[in-house]
């Protein structure tokens, strides 16, 4: 099962930007070339932005014998509007990357497009793990997000007969919903799909510590969202939230069988 690729991640086309931008950089000041090693980003502990810092400006100033703080200046106001994706700011000598609903709408449209609708078979028993086990919580998440998908399309409010394209922007090219609930559910996707592809960690522990950060945002997200009262003013924006429920499906299902060695049980 194939969830994410590096066109996929956030925060390789992040970092690539950044490399590109310092590539442009050097050859205008007649610099040496950067070495691409050194040039990395984190995600900001924000919970419910898509929020990226640089401390590249630092290590150029190591190179370069030039001010952190001007470096990052420069770099900011010389290739802010380069790219509509990403909107740069330089905070003493510190790089922020926030990125546009566009490209994170790119990231989570690349999960959704991988998701087959699987329905229960006619004998269907019930998987029902021990509510002790280390992954229940992960596994009943799992099942809710299956649960609400059958629903969905059971109220023939969205078609799983081919592949899926979630309205997610509006005419503003902003996120139908922005709620603090769907910002910090689609915020810690995006943490998972990067982390996926950015880091080579085999720790259960990890993973388990991540597909439980998603499991308590779905809760969070559920708890607080009327997605089926939307269905008669606002379909779209009702499509939109069922994507982003197929997005948490497919990276809690990721988790469970390729990280946790764990069954994704679809009905508990």
């Amino acid at each position: 099962m194939i969830l994410v690729s590096k066109y996929t991640a956030i925060k390789q086309q992040v970092r690539g930007y950044l490399l590109e931008v310092l590539s442009i950089y050097t050859n205008e000041n007649k610099l040496l070339p950067f070495a691409p090693a050194e040039v990395w980003v984190r995600k900001s502990k924000e919970t419910c932005k898509v929020l990226y810092i640089s401390e590249v400006a630092f290590k150029a100033a190591k190179v370069y014998g030039i001010s952190a703080s001007v470096i990052a200046s420069q770099l900011v106001s010389h290739f802010c509007d380069c790219n509509e994706n990403f909107m740069l700011k330089a905070v003493a000598g510190l790089i922020y990357i926030e990125v546009a609903p566009n490209a994170i709408a790119g990231c989570l449209q690349s999960v959704v497009e991988q998701y087959r609708f699987l329905p229960l078979p006619h004998s269907h028993t019930p998987t029902l793990p021990h509510s002790d086990t280390p992954s229940f919580l992960i596994q009943y998440a799992h099942a809710r997000c299956c649960s609400l998908l059958r629903l969905a399309r059971h109220e023939g409010l969205i078609s799983f007969d081919q592949p899926l394209q979630i309205p997610w922007l509006d005419s503003q090219a902003k996120f139908r919903f922005n709620s603090h609930e769907s910002q910090r559910l689609i915020a810690t996707s995006v943490e998972i799909v990067d982390d996926l592809v950015c880091i080579d960690v085999r720790s259960p522990i990890y993973w388990h510590s991540k597909a439980l950060n998603l499991a308590m945002a779905l809760e969070c997200f559920w708890r607080h969202t009327r997605i089926w009262g939307q269905v008669k003013n606002q379909p779209e924006l009702v499509r939109a939230y069922i994507g982003l429920i197929v997005v948490t499906q497919q990276i809690l299902r990721f988790l469970l069988e390729e990280k946790l060695n764990s069954p994704a049980c679809f009905e508990i």
